[in-house]
């Protein structure tokens, strides 16, 4: 079950730097929209959540992308420490 855990904080954290990654870019004029990784889809499976076609896994996967918006809105490159903090609240 650590283990578990382990794999689904750390998939967490990858998501929110990515989405933090690709934001840059389209910041910058890129389309870099195409590049998610889509790891929520992964990390719920492994919470139990299931697929994100049904209804209710949908509006589990619209708050958390809503929460991890607002999350990248801090620098987790360089303070680690939030970046485990803010995993850890998802």
């Amino acid at each position: 079950m650590k283990t578990n855990k382990k794999l689904i904080l750390s998939l967490i954290k990858d998501d929110l730097l990515n989405t933090q990654f690709i934001n840059g870019l389209n910041s910058m004029g890129l389309d870099a929209g195409k590049y998610y990784l889509r790891l929520s889809q992964t990390f719920f499976v492994l919470m139990g959540f299931g697929d994100y076609q049904q209804k209710e896994d949908t509006i589990l996967y619209e708050e958390y992308f809503d929460f991890s918006e607002k999350a990248i809105t801090t620098n987790l490159f360089e303070n680690p420490e939030q970046l485990d903090k803010t995993a850890l609240e998802v």
